[in-house]
């Protein structure tokens, strides 16, 4: 049997096609995972980045912490702040005509070497009291923040709802210290 010229083309041609498909169906798979690890590479490289440049503020933003625990409060370990708190929000609210109807003091809070005290409060009264009331609440810094506002329509004083407010600050030492940042030690080989 002789092949022809036009038939060796032909199968030349077959063998090629064949061998192109095959080689798709073995490579194809691969061609996906290798797209799939450049992808999460390039994504531990923009982590990395992220966290090198996090790395590279951390003294500004110790600096910054610093400076802000200065203006904190400071309290003996005994004393109790709950009183202090809630005559802070009572006076900043009647300044502003806010009534405030309860006020519930949650447990403190440690956190590091700073405290945190919550103080869940009922309110009425009109916008223009609240937002006085919550601009002079900013005003305190680091030491007064308010979460959790809700606000709805009274009939008796045109708004209410409530707010939580945390208040953080720091303690003396029982020795008569404040406490300080703990040194970070670098382990050499």
């Amino acid at each position: 049997m002789k092949i022809s010229p036009r038939e060796m083309v032909l199968v030349w041609i077959t063998g090629t096609i064949a061998l192109m498909g095959l080689t798709f169906l073995l490579c194809a798979p691969r061609i996906k995972e290798w797209k799939s690890f450049q992808a999460k590479q390039s994504e531990i490289n923009r982590k990395i980045e992220v966290t090198q440049n996090l790395v590279s503020q951390a003294p500004k933003w110790d600096a910054r912490l610093a400076e802000i625990r200065k203006k904190l409060p400071l309290y003996a370990p005994e004393k109790d702040v709950t009183a202090d708190l809630l005559i802070k929000i009572e006076k900043i609210a009647t300044a502003h005509g806010l009534n405030l109807i309860s006020r519930d003091v949650e447990k403190e809070t440690v956190k590091g070497d700073m405290y945190e005290l919550a103080a869940n409060c009922k309110w009425e009264g009109k916008l223009e009291s609240l937002v006085r009331f919550l601009f002079d609440l900013q005003k305190e810094d680091a030491i007064l923040d308010v979460s959790q506002l809700s606000v709805s329509p009274s009939e008796k004083k045109g708004l209410r709802g409530s707010f939580t407010v945390y208040c953080s600050y720091s303690r003396n030492q029982p020795g008569g210290g404040v406490r300080k940042k703990p040194e970070t030690k670098v382990l050499q080989p």
